[in-house]
């Protein structure tokens, strides 16, 4: 999920008062559920990745208060979780950190305060649970990349929905979207969703979404036929890779099989680790691939499905 696998918080605020503190804490409640059912499924990432994304964050410094992320917590109101008024904290502590290779995982345009304000499509959407520089740079491709091409009609898919930015974006673009995570991170989502079609209906925009909770390799059916599957920031924990790509292999063949001539995938990705090399080898089998868009350290790939008379080239990767 963005933003929610990792648990360190700064506060960013005064002391929560007496009110504040009787709020849900959707974080700490949902977890203890999603470690138990991590524990029976060993396909599914999440317990890993948000262990794997703690440590990643272990000695970060918070120290953004953006003018956008003021003017969203001017909009909070009694139902907002406890933590919208903190930020994660800052310094990335990544393999790519700490060998020097990576150069924009530190840099002040990764905001990481959980209460966002993010201007989306036309409108300007409040994001609880904070929101990835992966999936920002996402948003602003497609709104770029489907000026061209219309989603008017087509069905998306998100694996990894987080906290709901990327697929938002595209259902305020025109298309009909499922949005899908883990159980512990559905709380959020929801409230997500409720906030920006609120939202939308006050634009008079069209807002079609839908969730699903999908862990990872597991049974499809329910999301297919699909046009377009997207993710990103997603290939971080090494034993999340397989499952990942084995659901976008899964929805992409199925929905070929249900009749759809062309299912694309985009996945937007920022290098972490050596393993994450396994991602693309396992991708290259099944699809042939092109780098759609690169912005510092994050790099967009296009996936479509080969044919028997594809070629056998590779991506070009960074």
């Amino acid at each position: 999920a963005h933003g929610a696998g990792q648990s360190s918080f700064e506060e960013m605020d005064s002391p929560e008062s007496e009110e504040e503190q009787k709020k849900p804490n959707i974080m700490n409640k949902e977890k203890k559920e999603a470690t138990g059912k991590a524990a029976k499924a060993e396909s599914a990432p999440a317990e890993s990745k948000q262990a794997e994304m703690a440590e990643i964050s272990s000695n970060r410094a918070s120290d953004n208060k953006s003018s956008d992320n003021k003017e969203a917590k001017s909009e909070n109101n009694s139902s907002d979780p406890m933590w919208s008024n903190k930020s994660l904290r800052k310094k990335c502590e990544c393999e790519m950190c700490l060998s020097g290779m990576a150069t924009s995982h530190n840099d002040n345009s990764h905001d990481q305060a959980l209460d966002q304000a993010i201007p989306v499509a036309g409108l300007k959407l409040r994001i609880i649970g904070g929101t990835t520089k992966c999936a920002r740079v996402m948003v602003k491709f497609f709104e770029e990349e489907f000026k061209k091409e219309p989603l008017k009609g087509k069905k998306v898919v998100e694996v990894g929905s987080g906290t709901g930015l990327v697929g938002s974006c595209l259902a305020l673009l025109g298309s009909e979207v499922t949005l899908t995570d883990q159980s512990y991170v559905m709380e959020v989502l929801n409230y997500n969703v409720d906030g920006i079609k609120k939202k939308a209906d006050e634009a008079k925009r069209e807002f079609k979404v839908s969730m699903e909770e999908h862990v990872w390799g597991t049974d499809v059916s329910k999301l297919c036929p699909c046009d377009v599957v997207v993710g990103s920031d997603l290939i971080f924990a090494l034993e999340g890779i397989r499952p990942l790509v084995k659901s976008m292999v899964s929805m992409v063949e199925h929905s070929i099989k249900l009749g759809k001539k062309r299912v694309v995938v985009y996945m937007a990705v920022i290098r972490r680790f050596k393993w994450e090399e396994l991602f693309f080898k396992l991708m290259d089998e099944k699809f042939t691939s092109k780098v759609a868009k690169t912005e510092g350290d994050i790099v967009i790939y296009k996936y479509e499905w080969k044919t028997p008379s594809s070629n056998s080239s590779k991506t070009t990767q960074e």
